[in-house]
């Protein structure tokens, strides 16, 4: 297989399910091959550049990557675009039930630090209903995202566009950029979004969630929390982000990178199961309850829960682009 046909094997399967890739662009290549040799066994002109102006035609008779990958497809998908489908389906597989996961975590954290009587009941109700919302929420916020995404990059390139409108497609066409590379660049800057958003944890007030009565309007954190533990919080969140940013730079997941990313994860877990172990976190209008050691037990079982569901994820990450 040349460079050209691999290039172009790799634009149609990006838009295709991981598990169907394989065999898609096994028999993808055999069908460009059998046509390659076929045109070839007909011409006297043997020459390399004879050949590779025969695999041009032949790709150009294929057509559009984008929608020969649609013929593949077991299932619509024109709700984000072929382009950013897998992206879209990598996001609500992963940050969807983190979004849930925490959604639960703070609910469950909230009415027991606000009700000094709580009912089994009413905990499930308001639980269920706010994750809902925030499911609901996240769902529509990374479809906007990632739509938008989706057409700035095909606004980007006005050329392209118009031999669309025309109906006509060439190899100059060609996403000549690795799907790997790319999945990785955009898995990285989700995950940098991710990591300012829990950077701002410590400064959200308790207002946003209808419980500033409680410490008139202060943070979750303890005021007497010492200042070394939210410059620790900070500093693991910047490695954190820096292997991010590396990733996004290199558009490669090496083990290395990968390796430190889950030494930095498990260290970061560690540091805050000591943190709400050994003193109070969250501000003591919050937990002075009798349920303040659940709501320890519980934030400490999430984190972890969290932490282990990335190394699975960055895995998978790992294992998906040594194919």
């Amino acid at each position: 297989m040349s460079a050209l046909t691999e290039i172009y094997v790799d634009n149609v399967t990006r838009h295709l399910p991981e598990e169907s890739r394989p065999d898609i662009a096994a028999e993808i290549t055999a069908t460009i091959d059998d046509m390659v040799d076929a045109r070839l066994g007909e011409d006297a002109d043997s020459s390399p550049d004879h050949t590779a102006t025969v695999e041009r035609e032949v790709l150009e008779e294929l057509g559009d990557p984008v929608a020969l990958s649609r013929e593949y497809s077991n299932s619509p998908q024109h709700f984000i675009g072929p382009k950013s489908y897998p992206l879209f389906l990598w996001s609500l597989r992963w940050i969807l039930p983190a979004v849930g996961l925490l959604a639960i975590l703070t609910n469950v954290v909230v009415t027991l630090a606000t009700s000094p009587d709580v009912q089994i009941g009413e905990l499930i109700g308001k639980t269920v209903g706010s994750t809902v919302t925030a499911l609901l929420t996240a769902f529509a916020v990374i479809t906007i995202i990632i739509g938008l995404g989706d057409r700035s990059s095909d606004g980007g390139a006005p050329e392209t566009m118009r031999k669309r409108k025309s109906g006509t497609w060439t190899i100059d066409d060609l996403d000549r950029r690795g799907s790997h590379g790319k999945q990785i660049r955009a898995e990285a800057g989700l995950g940098l979004v991710f990591i300012v958003a829990l950077a701002t944890v410590p400064l959200i007030p308790t207002t946003l969630l209808y419980v500033g009565h409680l410490n008139r309007g202060g943070t979750f954190i303890n005021p007497d929390l010492g200042v070394g533990w939210l410059v620790g919080y900070w500093a693991f969140l910047a490695l954190m982000a820096l292997v991010e940013i590396i990733k996004f730079t290199t558009a490669s997941a090496k083990p290395t990178v990968a390796l430190i990313g889950g030494i930095v994860d498990v260290a970061m877990a560690v540091f805050l199961t000591i943190a709400l172990l050994t003193q109070p976190v969250l501000h003591p209008e919050l937990t002075n309850t009798a349920n303040a050691d659940i709501q320890q037990i519980i934030t400490v079982i999430a984190i972890w829960i969290i932490t282990v569901w990335d190394q699975v994820s960055t895995w998978r990450t790992y294992r998906r682009n040594r194919r």
